[in-house]
Order: structure tokens, then C-alpha cells, then sequence
């Protein structure tokens, strides 16, 4: 699956309130319209993009997670990798 778009996910805590952070990896041009419109924004200061967003509430995980697995089948789930393929 080397070079295949995954997300990642990962409990942090802003002001000592729990967050999520959702990240997408290996991303193409043509993926990058549909992540603008979810806010999951482009982070420059990585060695490889990332698309990002933080998230702080269960609901909105979800929500989130259900509007990508409506354009993404799930390919594999590696330790903290999920990857995607477009529908």
C-alpha cells in the first residue's frame, strides 16, 4: 500500500480539553478540492504534505469520518493507518 492515500488520527489536548486530530497522507491534487471542503486544510512545514484538522467533539469525528467513507472504501487498516480508495 506504499503511496496510497491513508489517515491517521490522534488524541491530543488543547487547554486541557480533549481534541482529535485527523490527519490525511499521500493525497493527490484531485483529492484536494473534496478535503477544502470537509476543512481539512494542507500543512506546508512537513517533510510530505499533510492534510489536517482538529477536531473536539465525537460527533463531528463521525460526521467527518462519514463524509470521507462516503467518496473513500477502506482499503486496510494498519496499526493507526487507514487507507482509502476513491470510490
Amino acid at each position: 500500500m506504499e503511496g496510497a492515500l491513508y489517515m491517521t488520527a490522534s488524541r491530543i489536548k488543547i487547554e486541557d480539553k480533549p481534541a482529535l486530530k485527523l490527519n490525511i497522507h499521500q493525497y493527490t491534487p484531485a483529492d484536494a478540492t473534496f478535503f477544502d471542503s470537509l476543512g481539512i486544510i494542507e500543512k506546508k512545514d512537513e517533510e510530505q504534505p499533510v492534510r489536517t484538522i482538529t477536531i473536539h467533539s465525537q460527533e463531528d469525528f463521525l460526521a467527518i469520518r462519514g463524509k470521507i467513507l462516503e467518496v473513500y472504501n477502506v482499503l486496510a487498516e494498519k496499526g493507526p493507518r487507514v487507507f482509502l480508495e476513491a470510490k
